[in-house]
């Protein structure tokens, strides 16, 4: 049976599928395999491993990241059931992981210092923060409640 992963041929459906061009990928790949083992078994259906090629392990992972299918339409793309879906992500997402840090693109989104921030970005000097209102709970206390409503949109913030 073939699955996405077969069907995938040019930088256009890399793009598409995975976020990157295939040069890019194969880049990334050299990485990865580094880090990634593949199962010896799938614990879930007792058969053969499945995901065994590195390449297609990096693929699925990346699909699933650029798309967020379901795990129902992640498993159907690549030809087994949801639950083992979840279970592949679940263990190749450390080696994903580390195989990021490792070519230095996996972003740093906590800093525990401004020297850390500074060193991450240097030279900058303006930084623009976009933040969006975001809805919460609506209290019981009308004071509150008023405290909280945004005229503006018409709703709690």
């Amino acid at each position: 049976m073939a699955t996405i992963f077969d069907n995938v041929q040019n930088d256009r459906q890399y793009l598409a599928s995975t976020g990157m061009n295939q040069h890019d990928f194969d880049r990334l790949h050299e990485v990865f395999t580094r880090y990634y083992v593949p199962k010896s078994t799938n614990e879930i259906s007792k058969k053969s491993a499945l995901l065994t090629s590195s390449r297609e392990a990096l693929f699925f992972s990346l699909f699933y990241y650029k798309s967020y299918p379901t795990l129902e339409v992640l498993g159907l793309s690549f030809g087994f059931s949801n639950t083992s879906a979840y279970v592949y992500l679940d263990y190749i997402k450390p080696h994903l992981k580390a195989a990021l840090r490792a070519a230095s693109v996996l972003v740093n989104r906590v800093f525990e210092n401004q020297d850390e921030f500074d060193k991450a970005f240097p030279g900058v000097e303006d930084i623009f923060v976009d933040g969006s209102e975001i809805g919460i709970q609506r209290a019981c206390v009308q004071e509150v409640q008023q405290a909280d409503y945004s005229g503006k949109k018409k709703r709690i913030r």
